[in-house]
């Protein structure tokens, strides 16, 4: 009787310790390394803070070196994409057009007019020949 009480108290014993070195191994795994969710977000302000300073300074430096004339003498160029696709979905024929340009390439204009539109994005129309 005292044996089996004897075994059964050790036995007690090395699974209360495996129990607790196994806690303390995944506990210890979790926090090497890692800092505090407060360390991160010390971290974070700090550098929004930086970017902040720069941003302003920049914007400083530029009110003060502004010049009218190149302010409102901006010649923007409007550039339209066309691109047109086969009934395969390849690209057979693609050409760009500044402001009020025509469509010059013979070629090109014989893809785009023999095409459906189908949609358009942003400076980009997209046509396609359905054969």
């Amino acid at each position: 009787m005292r044996q089996e009480l004897k075994k059964q108290k050790t036995l007690s014993a090395l699974v209360a310790f495996g129990l607790a070195a196994v806690i303390t191994l995944f506990a210890a795994s979790n926090s090497f390394g890692v800092p505090s969710h407060e360390d991160i977000s010390d971290i974070d302000a700090r550098i929004d803070m930086e970017l902040l300073a720069e941003a302003v300074a920049e914007i400083k430096k530029d009110m003060y070196t502004f010049d009218m004339d190149e302010t409102f003498n901006l010649h923007i160029e409007d550039v339209k994409n066309i691109k047109v696709f086969n009934a395969e979905n390849k690209l057979v024929g693609q050409v760009s057009l500044k402001g009020n340009q025509v469509i010059e390439d013979k070629d090109i204009q014989v893809l785009v007019n023999r095409s459906e539109f189908l949609s358009s994005y942003g400076n980009t129309s997209i046509y396609r020949i359905s054969e």
